[in-house]
Protein backbone atom coordinates (compact mmCIF):
# COMPACT_ATOMS: atom_id res chain seq x y z
CA UNK A 1 0.00 0.00 0.00
CA UNK A 2 1.41 3.38 -1.02
CA UNK A 3 1.48 5.82 1.89
CA UNK A 4 0.49 9.47 1.56
CA UNK A 5 3.45 11.81 1.90
CA UNK A 6 3.41 15.15 3.71
CA UNK A 7 5.94 17.97 3.60
CA UNK A 8 6.35 18.81 7.30
CA UNK A 9 9.52 20.88 7.49
CA UNK A 10 11.62 23.17 5.32
CA UNK A 11 14.58 25.52 5.66
CA UNK A 12 16.97 27.51 3.51
CA UNK A 13 20.40 28.93 4.17
CA UNK A 14 21.58 32.44 3.53
CA UNK A 15 22.32 32.96 -0.16
CA UNK A 16 25.72 34.46 -0.97
CA UNK A 17 27.71 35.13 -4.13
CA UNK A 18 30.34 32.58 -3.13
CA UNK A 19 30.51 30.06 -0.32
CA UNK A 20 30.99 31.49 3.17
CA UNK A 21 30.82 28.11 4.95
CA UNK A 22 32.30 24.70 4.13
CA UNK A 23 29.74 22.53 2.33
CA UNK A 24 29.47 20.11 5.25
CA UNK A 25 28.70 22.87 7.73
CA UNK A 26 26.18 24.53 5.42
CA UNK A 27 24.48 21.16 4.95
CA UNK A 28 24.40 20.39 8.68
CA UNK A 29 22.93 23.71 9.76
CA UNK A 30 20.31 23.76 7.00
CA UNK A 31 19.17 20.24 7.82
CA UNK A 32 19.06 21.13 11.53
CA UNK A 33 16.87 24.13 10.72
CA UNK A 34 14.51 21.97 8.64
CA UNK A 35 14.20 19.41 11.44
CA UNK A 36 13.46 22.18 13.93
CA UNK A 37 10.86 23.61 11.57
CA UNK A 38 9.22 20.18 11.33
CA UNK A 39 8.93 19.99 15.10
CA UNK A 40 10.20 16.42 15.31
CA UNK A 41 13.09 14.76 17.09
CA UNK A 42 16.10 14.09 14.88
CA UNK A 43 16.06 10.45 16.01
CA UNK A 44 12.89 9.98 13.92
CA UNK A 45 14.77 10.46 10.64
CA UNK A 46 15.21 7.23 8.70
CA UNK A 47 16.57 8.37 5.33
CA UNK A 48 18.68 11.13 3.78
CA UNK A 49 19.12 12.11 0.13
CA UNK A 50 21.22 14.97 -1.19
CA UNK A 51 22.45 16.64 -4.32
CA UNK A 52 26.24 16.84 -4.72
CA UNK A 53 27.82 19.92 -3.10
CA UNK A 54 27.36 21.77 -6.40
CA UNK A 55 27.85 21.54 -10.13
CA UNK A 56 30.96 23.72 -9.83
CA UNK A 57 32.38 21.91 -6.79
CA UNK A 58 35.54 19.95 -7.42
CA UNK A 59 35.19 17.06 -4.94
CA UNK A 60 31.88 15.41 -4.15
CA UNK A 61 33.07 11.84 -3.51
CA UNK A 62 31.21 10.16 -0.63
CA UNK A 63 29.53 13.45 0.23
CA UNK A 64 26.29 11.98 1.58
CA UNK A 65 28.08 9.26 3.53
CA UNK A 66 30.33 11.83 5.17
CA UNK A 67 27.30 14.02 5.85
CA UNK A 68 25.52 11.10 7.55
CA UNK A 69 28.56 10.65 9.78
CA UNK A 70 28.72 14.39 10.44
CA UNK A 71 25.07 14.38 11.51
CA UNK A 72 25.53 11.31 13.67
CA UNK A 73 22.30 9.73 12.44
CA UNK A 74 21.82 5.94 12.14
CA UNK A 75 19.89 5.88 8.85
CA UNK A 76 18.12 3.07 7.04
CA UNK A 77 19.13 4.46 3.66
CA UNK A 78 20.93 7.37 2.04
CA UNK A 79 21.75 8.55 -1.47
CA UNK A 80 23.50 11.31 -3.38
CA UNK A 81 21.77 12.06 -6.69
CA UNK A 82 23.16 14.14 -9.55
CA UNK A 83 21.39 15.18 -12.72
CA UNK A 84 22.21 18.82 -13.31
CA UNK A 85 19.67 21.37 -12.16
CA UNK A 86 17.16 18.60 -11.33
CA UNK A 87 19.49 17.01 -8.76
CA UNK A 88 17.77 18.27 -5.60
CA UNK A 89 14.30 17.56 -7.04
CA UNK A 90 15.33 13.97 -7.71
CA UNK A 91 16.78 13.72 -4.21
CA UNK A 92 13.34 14.77 -2.97
CA UNK A 93 11.72 12.15 -5.22
CA UNK A 94 13.99 9.51 -3.67
CA UNK A 95 13.03 10.64 -0.16
CA UNK A 96 9.34 10.53 -1.13
CA UNK A 97 9.79 7.01 -2.53
CA UNK A 98 11.28 5.84 0.77
CA UNK A 99 8.27 7.16 2.68
CA UNK A 100 5.70 5.91 0.16
CA UNK A 101 7.20 2.42 0.21
CA UNK A 102 7.26 2.28 4.00
CA UNK A 103 11.02 1.94 4.26
CA UNK A 104 11.12 5.29 6.06
CA UNK A 105 8.58 7.19 8.10
CA UNK A 106 10.60 10.42 7.97
CA UNK A 107 13.13 11.38 5.28
CA UNK A 108 15.22 14.47 4.59
CA UNK A 109 16.20 15.85 1.18
CA UNK A 110 18.99 18.40 0.84
CA UNK A 111 20.02 20.54 -2.11
CA UNK A 112 23.31 22.38 -1.79
CA UNK A 113 25.52 24.39 -4.09
CA UNK A 114 28.86 25.56 -2.76
CA UNK A 115 29.82 28.03 -5.44
CA UNK A 116 33.56 28.46 -5.91
CA UNK A 117 35.14 31.75 -7.04
CA UNK A 118 35.74 32.20 -10.75
CA UNK A 119 39.39 32.89 -10.01
CA UNK A 120 41.95 30.48 -8.52
CA UNK A 121 41.20 29.82 -4.86
CA UNK A 122 43.86 30.63 -2.27
CA UNK A 123 46.71 28.17 -2.69
CA UNK A 124 45.30 26.77 -5.94
CA UNK A 125 47.73 26.60 -8.85
CA UNK A 126 46.80 28.07 -12.22
CA UNK A 127 47.02 24.59 -13.76
CA UNK A 128 44.66 23.25 -11.10
CA UNK A 129 42.24 26.11 -11.67
CA UNK A 130 42.24 25.55 -15.45
CA UNK A 131 41.83 21.79 -15.04
CA UNK A 132 38.86 22.29 -12.72
CA UNK A 133 37.10 24.68 -15.06
CA UNK A 134 37.83 22.79 -18.29
CA UNK A 135 36.72 19.52 -16.74
CA UNK A 136 33.53 21.17 -15.50
CA UNK A 137 32.74 22.70 -18.89
CA UNK A 138 33.34 19.46 -20.80
CA UNK A 139 31.27 17.40 -18.36
CA UNK A 140 28.28 19.77 -18.72
CA UNK A 141 28.46 20.98 -22.34
CA UNK A 142 30.28 18.12 -24.02
CA UNK A 143 33.65 17.82 -25.77
CA UNK A 144 32.69 19.87 -28.84
CA UNK A 145 30.87 22.92 -27.50
CA UNK A 146 33.11 23.18 -24.44
CA UNK A 147 36.28 22.90 -26.52
CA UNK A 148 35.10 25.84 -28.61
CA UNK A 149 34.52 28.04 -25.60
CA UNK A 150 31.01 27.32 -24.30
CA UNK A 151 31.43 27.60 -20.53
CA UNK A 152 27.97 28.91 -19.65
CA UNK A 153 24.52 28.18 -21.13
CA UNK A 154 23.62 31.81 -21.87
CA UNK A 155 24.24 31.69 -25.67
CA UNK A 156 21.96 28.64 -26.01
CA UNK A 157 19.16 30.29 -24.06
CA UNK A 158 19.69 33.49 -26.05
CA UNK A 159 19.12 31.59 -29.30
CA UNK A 160 16.00 30.10 -27.73
CA UNK A 161 14.80 33.58 -26.75
CA UNK A 162 15.41 34.91 -30.26
CA UNK A 163 13.39 32.10 -31.78
CA UNK A 164 10.58 32.54 -29.25
CA UNK A 165 10.37 36.25 -30.03
CA UNK A 166 10.29 35.46 -33.75
CA UNK A 167 7.49 32.90 -33.40
CA UNK A 168 5.28 34.73 -30.89
CA UNK A 169 5.99 38.40 -31.56
CA UNK A 170 7.25 38.90 -28.00
CA UNK A 171 9.44 41.99 -27.57
CA UNK A 172 12.39 42.92 -25.38
CA UNK A 173 9.93 44.85 -23.22
CA UNK A 174 7.89 41.67 -22.75
CA UNK A 175 10.95 39.84 -21.44
CA UNK A 176 11.74 42.78 -19.20
CA UNK A 177 8.32 42.61 -17.55
CA UNK A 178 9.16 39.13 -16.27
CA UNK A 179 12.29 40.44 -14.56
CA UNK A 180 10.35 43.40 -13.14
CA UNK A 181 7.54 41.27 -11.67
CA UNK A 182 9.97 38.84 -10.09
CA UNK A 183 11.96 41.71 -8.61
CA UNK A 184 8.74 43.10 -7.12
CA UNK A 185 8.27 39.72 -5.46
CA UNK A 186 11.87 39.67 -4.22
CA UNK A 187 11.37 43.12 -2.69
CA UNK A 188 8.90 41.39 -0.33
CA UNK A 189 11.42 38.65 0.55
CA UNK A 190 14.31 39.68 2.77
CA UNK A 191 16.10 36.42 2.00
CA UNK A 192 16.32 37.21 -1.71
CA UNK A 193 19.67 38.33 -3.10
CA UNK A 194 18.05 41.42 -4.66
CA UNK A 195 15.43 42.19 -2.01
CA UNK A 196 16.68 45.76 -1.54
CA UNK A 197 17.08 46.70 -5.22
CA UNK A 198 14.22 48.07 -7.30
CA UNK A 199 13.96 47.33 -11.01
CA UNK A 200 12.02 48.92 -13.87
CA UNK A 201 11.54 47.93 -17.49
CA UNK A 202 13.88 50.76 -18.43
CA UNK A 203 16.50 49.40 -16.01
CA UNK A 204 16.31 45.95 -17.60
CA UNK A 205 16.69 47.32 -21.11
CA UNK A 206 19.56 49.55 -20.03
CA UNK A 207 21.50 46.68 -18.44
CA UNK A 208 24.30 45.26 -20.53
CA UNK A 209 23.72 42.56 -23.10
CA UNK A 210 25.14 39.19 -22.09
CA UNK A 211 23.98 37.55 -25.29
CA UNK A 212 21.28 39.31 -27.34
CA UNK A 213 18.39 39.49 -26.71
CA UNK A 214 19.20 38.67 -23.08
CA UNK A 215 20.25 41.59 -20.90
CA UNK A 216 22.01 41.12 -17.58
CA UNK A 217 18.73 41.69 -15.72
CA UNK A 218 17.06 38.96 -17.82
CA UNK A 219 19.46 36.38 -16.38
CA UNK A 220 19.71 34.60 -13.04
CA UNK A 221 22.75 34.98 -10.82
CA UNK A 222 24.61 31.87 -9.71
CA UNK A 223 25.04 31.93 -5.94
CA UNK A 224 25.96 29.61 -3.07
CA UNK A 225 23.28 28.24 -0.78
CA UNK A 226 21.32 25.27 0.49
CA UNK A 227 17.76 24.17 1.22
CA UNK A 228 16.40 21.13 3.03
CA UNK A 229 12.93 19.65 3.38
CA UNK A 230 11.51 16.97 5.65
CA UNK A 231 8.87 14.58 4.29
CA UNK A 232 6.96 12.08 6.38
CA UNK A 233 4.11 9.64 6.45
CA UNK A 234 0.93 11.73 6.58
CA UNK A 235 0.03 10.03 9.89
CA UNK A 236 3.01 11.76 11.48
CA UNK A 237 1.98 15.09 9.96
CA UNK A 238 -1.43 14.75 11.60
CA UNK A 239 0.17 14.55 15.05
CA UNK A 240 1.92 17.92 14.64
CA UNK A 241 -1.24 19.98 14.97
CA UNK A 242 -0.51 22.52 12.23
CA UNK A 243 -1.01 22.90 8.48
CA UNK A 244 1.24 20.81 6.27
CA UNK A 245 1.43 20.15 2.54
CA UNK A 246 0.56 16.76 1.10
CA UNK A 247 1.80 15.49 -2.26
CA UNK A 248 -1.06 15.42 -4.76
CA UNK A 249 0.83 14.71 -7.97
CA UNK A 250 4.25 14.13 -9.48
CA UNK A 251 5.40 14.17 -13.10
CA UNK A 252 8.82 13.54 -14.60
CA UNK A 253 10.18 13.22 -18.13
CA UNK A 254 13.43 13.30 -20.06
CA UNK A 255 14.03 14.14 -23.71
CA UNK A 256 16.91 12.26 -25.40
CA UNK A 257 19.11 15.33 -25.80
CA UNK A 258 21.23 17.64 -23.70
CA UNK A 259 20.83 21.39 -24.05
CA UNK A 260 19.97 22.17 -27.68
CA UNK A 261 22.10 19.72 -29.62
CA UNK A 262 19.40 17.35 -30.89
CA UNK A 263 16.13 18.90 -29.76
CA UNK A 264 13.33 19.38 -32.30
CA UNK A 265 12.44 22.79 -30.85
CA UNK A 266 14.19 25.33 -28.68
CA UNK A 267 11.01 27.20 -27.71
CA UNK A 268 8.72 24.36 -26.58
CA UNK A 269 9.95 21.39 -24.61
CA UNK A 270 8.42 17.89 -24.67
CA UNK A 271 9.84 16.96 -21.26
CA UNK A 272 8.08 19.92 -19.63
CA UNK A 273 4.76 19.10 -21.29
CA UNK A 274 4.96 15.40 -20.42
CA UNK A 275 5.94 16.07 -16.80
CA UNK A 276 3.11 18.58 -16.42
CA UNK A 277 0.52 16.25 -17.96
CA UNK A 278 1.57 13.43 -15.66
CA UNK A 279 1.52 15.62 -12.54
CA UNK A 280 -1.89 17.14 -13.30
CA UNK A 281 -3.38 13.72 -14.07
CA UNK A 282 -2.02 12.25 -10.84
CA UNK A 283 -3.36 15.18 -8.84
CA UNK A 284 -6.68 15.18 -10.74
CA UNK A 285 -6.46 18.96 -11.20
CA UNK A 286 -5.72 21.35 -14.07
CA UNK A 287 -3.32 24.24 -14.45
CA UNK A 288 -6.19 26.64 -13.70
CA UNK A 289 -6.47 25.17 -10.19
CA UNK A 290 -2.91 26.17 -9.22
CA UNK A 291 -2.75 29.13 -6.84
CA UNK A 292 1.01 29.59 -6.59
CA UNK A 293 3.94 28.21 -8.59
CA UNK A 294 7.72 28.21 -8.39
CA UNK A 295 9.32 27.67 -11.81
CA UNK A 296 12.91 26.88 -12.72
CA UNK A 297 13.08 29.82 -15.13
CA UNK A 298 16.72 30.90 -15.14
CA UNK A 299 16.09 33.50 -17.86
CA UNK A 300 13.13 35.80 -18.45
CA UNK A 301 12.42 34.15 -21.79
CA UNK A 302 12.54 30.68 -20.25
CA UNK A 303 9.97 31.72 -17.66
CA UNK A 304 7.53 32.55 -20.46
CA UNK A 305 8.11 29.26 -22.27
CA UNK A 306 7.69 27.29 -19.05
CA UNK A 307 4.40 29.01 -18.26
CA UNK A 308 3.08 28.04 -21.68
CA UNK A 309 4.41 24.46 -21.76
CA UNK A 310 3.07 23.74 -18.26
CA UNK A 311 -0.28 25.25 -19.23
CA UNK A 312 -0.30 28.26 -16.92
CA UNK A 313 -0.80 30.48 -19.99
CA UNK A 314 -1.81 29.83 -23.62
CA UNK A 315 0.89 29.79 -26.27
CA UNK A 316 2.24 33.30 -26.85
CA UNK A 317 0.24 34.84 -23.99
CA UNK A 318 2.53 34.42 -20.97
CA UNK A 319 4.17 37.79 -21.56
CA UNK A 320 0.81 39.55 -21.28
CA UNK A 321 0.12 37.70 -18.02
CA UNK A 322 3.25 39.18 -16.46
CA UNK A 323 2.78 42.62 -17.98
CA UNK A 324 -0.90 42.91 -17.04
CA UNK A 325 -0.50 41.61 -13.51
CA UNK A 326 -2.22 38.25 -13.93
CA UNK A 327 0.90 36.35 -12.79
CA UNK A 328 1.43 38.28 -9.58
CA UNK A 329 -0.34 39.09 -6.32
CA UNK A 330 -3.99 39.85 -6.92
CA UNK A 331 -3.94 38.12 -10.31
CA UNK A 332 -4.95 34.67 -11.51
CA UNK A 333 -1.84 32.97 -10.09
CA UNK A 334 1.30 34.07 -8.25
CA UNK A 335 4.36 32.86 -10.12
CA UNK A 336 7.65 32.80 -8.22
CA UNK A 337 6.60 34.68 -5.06
CA UNK A 338 10.12 34.09 -3.75
CA UNK A 339 11.57 36.34 -6.46
CA UNK A 340 12.35 33.42 -8.73
CA UNK A 341 15.71 32.54 -10.16
CA UNK A 342 16.18 36.08 -11.49
CA UNK A 343 15.93 37.85 -8.14
CA UNK A 344 16.06 35.27 -5.35
CA UNK A 345 19.34 33.87 -6.64
CA UNK A 346 20.18 30.57 -8.31
CA UNK A 347 22.30 27.99 -6.47
CA UNK A 348 21.59 25.41 -9.18
CA UNK A 349 21.90 22.24 -7.10
CA UNK A 350 19.73 23.74 -4.34
CA UNK A 351 17.19 25.64 -6.46
CA UNK A 352 14.46 22.94 -6.63
CA UNK A 353 14.34 22.73 -2.83
CA UNK A 354 14.41 26.52 -2.48
CA UNK A 355 11.29 26.42 -4.65
CA UNK A 356 9.82 23.67 -2.47
CA UNK A 357 10.62 25.69 0.65
CA UNK A 358 8.71 28.65 -0.78
CA UNK A 359 5.67 26.54 -1.67
CA UNK A 360 5.73 24.98 1.81
CA UNK A 361 5.65 28.45 3.39
CA UNK A 362 2.88 29.59 1.04
CA UNK A 363 0.65 26.59 1.73
CA UNK A 364 1.28 26.90 5.45
CA UNK A 365 0.30 30.59 5.32
CA UNK A 366 3.71 31.54 6.68
CA UNK A 367 5.18 33.58 3.81
CA UNK A 368 4.69 36.97 5.45
CA UNK A 369 4.65 39.97 3.14
CA UNK A 370 4.79 37.76 0.06
CA UNK A 371 1.90 35.49 1.08
CA UNK A 372 -0.42 34.59 -1.79
CA UNK A 373 -3.94 34.99 -0.46
CA UNK A 374 -5.82 31.71 -0.06
CA UNK A 375 -2.97 29.58 -1.45
CA UNK A 376 -4.16 25.97 -1.30
CA UNK A 377 -2.51 24.29 -4.30
CA UNK A 378 1.13 24.87 -5.22
CA UNK A 379 3.35 23.68 -8.07
CA UNK A 380 7.13 23.22 -8.13
CA UNK A 381 9.03 22.78 -11.40
CA UNK A 382 12.68 21.78 -11.87
CA UNK A 383 14.75 21.07 -14.96
CA UNK A 384 18.11 19.97 -16.27
CA UNK A 385 19.89 20.83 -19.50
CA UNK A 386 17.98 23.40 -21.50
CA UNK A 387 14.63 22.01 -20.31
CA UNK A 388 15.62 18.60 -21.70
CA UNK A 389 14.43 17.01 -18.48
CA UNK A 390 11.76 18.19 -16.07
CA UNK A 391 10.11 17.20 -12.82
CA UNK A 392 6.93 18.74 -11.42
CA UNK A 393 5.38 18.30 -7.98
CA UNK A 394 1.93 19.47 -6.95
CA UNK A 395 1.41 20.06 -3.23
CA UNK A 396 -1.86 20.76 -1.43
CA UNK A 397 -2.48 22.48 1.89
CA UNK A 398 -3.76 20.04 4.50
CA UNK A 399 -4.98 20.51 8.05
CA UNK A 400 -5.69 16.86 8.82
Amino acid sequence: MTRQVALIGAAMSELTKYNVKPAMEMARTTIADAIADAGIDRSQIDALATSPPGLAYHNSSMFVARLGEHLGLPLRSLACIENGGCSAMLALRWAINEVESGRARVAVALGIDQRLPEMPARGESLDGFLDRNVFGAVSVYGPYDAAYGLAAPIPLYAMSAQRYMHETGATAEDLAWVAVRLREHANKNRRAMFHDKKLSVADVLASEYLSPPLHLADCSQFVAGAAAVVVADAEIARTLGRPAAVLRGWGQAHHPSTFAASAESIVSFPAVKRAAAEAFAAANVTAKDIDVAELYGVFSSTELMLCEDIGLAPRGEAAAAFRDGRATFGGDIVIDPSGGRLSLGHPACATPLLETYEIAMQLRGAAGARQAEGAALGLVHAEHGMLNGSAIAIWERSFA
